[in-house]
């Protein structure tokens, strides 16, 4: 798998429908301890399985919805997520189990299970196929119905189908070779609840068209999703994308806005502020690879390529302090600062540029080496010069300490110990 794929999203649900079935099992298996798919099903067997098999339907859906937040950490969103989508799944069982059911007899009589007789194999995994396909349809789609998507419902059910068609295709096997209902039917539902949690990732993830990826922090190498027109970031439990455990990230810190084909990050945080690849912004179009930090966090924005039905270009380096008025588009684009990383700091071609650790700086670098105000770049007659603002660690020019000193292209510049090339 690419680093597109979110694997420890994949792992949370694909573990947190092994655990829905396992726990849904106990009650079906009350229900149906000692009876035979040969016995004829009273009443009460009948409105009995709809039941027990709705809450196992529950709690599947229920603890692949609360997974989204990839953390054994219990939160009240995730306690809302799992009892929205136990609801969800629960009630959506009801008519899907009916309806599996029916066709489930049907089939079962088709092959000669009926009167107390066993008919052949073949149509008794056709008819589990079908009934648990049909489970994981629904399953499925009550996930990403909870989630309060559309767009995810149908790729929940596209994944729910596969998974419950996985889940059903080894449920009698794994009976027949136990020699036990009661242990086929733990397996069985539990390998049910891993396929469905599994898939329904894999269709979210091959899908999705836009992501961040914590790249430092607490929380380094987590994946995001960006779902739906707007997503919340902060350190607050209620963001769909928390950055927890820094008193940097405001509560609501920014927001991002998809509107088309263009993802867009808003600052709330009226002191901290929002960086995009050094700059401080209150607002800016994001393209793939840009760099965000808040507070001691810093994540990469990435967006699949071609994910608008056209081939996805690389932009042009943005500007991360401001031209000065009449200067073209095209002459800001002539003298950038490349970091070690390979983000480009571009440079206006006219006037000064502050540099330094506090968010009142043009170029904003959250290094603990460079001073609060560190230095400036001037552009002056279509030269660069650096100049150090009497900054505790110092400027250096292709190695040299400098207090003031021109740049010509190539030159290795050194604030503290944040390191550029220049390009002009």
């Amino acid at each position: 798998m690419n680093r597109s794929i979110n694997q420890r999203e994949l792992m949370f649900k694909a573990m947190a429908g092994l655990l829905g079935g396992a726990i849904g099992w106990i009650p079906v298996e009350i229900v149906n301890h000692g009876h035979s798919l040969t016995q004829a099903e009273s009443a009460w067997l009948i409105y009995g399985n709809l039941f027990v098999m709705a809450i196992l339907a529950g709690v599947i859906g229920g603890l692949i919805t609360a997974s989204d937040d990839q953390s054994f950490t219990i939160t009240e969103p995730m306690k809302r997520r799992a009892i929205r989508g136990f609801i969800i799944c629960f009630l959506l069982s009801i008519p899907a189990t009916w309806f599996s059911n029916v066709a489930f007899s049907s089939i079962l009589e088709a092959g000669g299970w009926v009167g107390g007789q066993q008919g052949a194999i073949f149509y008794l995994i056709l008819a589990r196929l079908v009934g648990w396909t049909l489970m994981g349809m629904m399953l499925g789609l009550g996930v990403g119905l909870a989630t309060g998507s559309l767009r995810n419902a149908l790729k929940g059910a596209a994944g729910g189908w596969v998974g419950g068609f996985a889940g059903g295709l080894v449920f009698d096997p794994i009976g027949m070779l136990s020699s036990s209902g009661m242990l086929s039917r733990l397996i069985g539902f539990s390998a049910v609840g891993f396929a469905i949690g599994l898939f329904i990732g894999l269709a979210h993830e091959l899908t999705k068209t836009a992501w961040l990826v914590v790249e430092a922090g607490r929380l380094r190498g987590r994946q995001y999703r960006i779902d739906g027109p707007t997503v919340t970031i902060g350190r607050a439990e209620e963001n769909a994308i928390g950055l927890f455990g820094d008193p940097g990230v405001q509560a609501r810190h920014a927001v991002l806005e998809r509107k088309g084909e263009l993802c867009t990050i808003r600052n709330l945080a009226v002191q901290a502020g929002t960086i995009v690849n050094g700059a401080r912004i209150e607002t800016a179009t994001l393209n793939d690879g840009d760099r965000i930090r808040m507070g001691d966090y810093e994540l990469s924005f990435h967006e699949r390529v071609g994910a608008h039905g056209a081939v996805a270009t690389v932009p042009p380096p943005r500007p991360r302090a401001a031209s000065a008025p009449g200067v073209t588009a095209a002459a800001a684009r002539e003298a950038f600062l490349e970091g070690s990383s390979g983000e480009r700091i571009r440079l206006a071609a006219a006037g000064r540029i502050k540099i330094g650790r506090a968010l009142d700086n043009d170029i904003v670098i959250g290094d603990a080496s460079v001073s609060r105000h560190h230095a400036a770049i001037e552009a002056n007659g279509g030269g660069f010069r650096v100049i150090d603002l009497h900054s505790q660690n110092g400027c250096f020019v292709n190695g040299q300490r400098i207090s003031e000193a021109p740049l010509s292209d190539g030159a290795a510049v050194r604030f503290g110990d944040a390191a550029y090339i220049f390009h002009g």
